[in-house]
């Protein structure tokens, strides 16, 4: 799949539609916007639920969220700065097809995208045109992981 710079995603076990990505190859992980981060055990297992702000500049809407705890990862941010962040697995879709990404919870309020699309998660998906931009239109829902 030849994807853009930036991509219209959808993760679907997050009840999220439809969410502008930045692909970004120099980062390694995947980061979505989320606030109110808290982890709790659901039948002996770790979870987290958060807020996800959807929208852009300001926040239209917020969907609050729930998934499985997968772990907590010292991530680099922009600024160079270390910093511990939940880790999520979950169903991306990206045009008509869908699979599995490791996600990172953090805040990027500042930032003009709320979902950073890493180069772990495009390994062996997908190839960046980077002179273009929404290669593959909106996410279609009935796609399988």
């Amino acid at each position: 799949m030849i994807i853009g710079a930036c991509e219209w995603i959808a993760l679907p076990e997050l009840g999220i539609e439809r969410l502008r990505a930045r692909v970004d190859t120099g980062a390694k992980s995947c980061a979505l916007h989320a606030s109110s981060i808290e982890t709790f055990t659901r039948d002996g297992l770790e979870w987290v639920r958060f807020l996800v702000h959807l929208g852009h500049p300001e926040a239209r809407s917020e969907k609050v969220c729930e998934a499985r705890l997968k772990t907590l990862r010292s991530v680099r941010s922009t600024s160079g700065e270390a910093e511990q962040r939940v880790t999520i697995r979950t169903p991306l879709i990206i045009g008509h097809l869908s699979w599995m990404v490791d996600v990172t919870l953090t805040d990027r309020d500042k930032m003009r995208y709320r979902m950073l699309l890493g180069r772990k998660a495009m390994e062996n998906h997908a190839l960046v045109y980077p002179a273009r931009t929404f290669l593959q239109g909106k996410p279609r829902l009935d796609a399988t992981v």
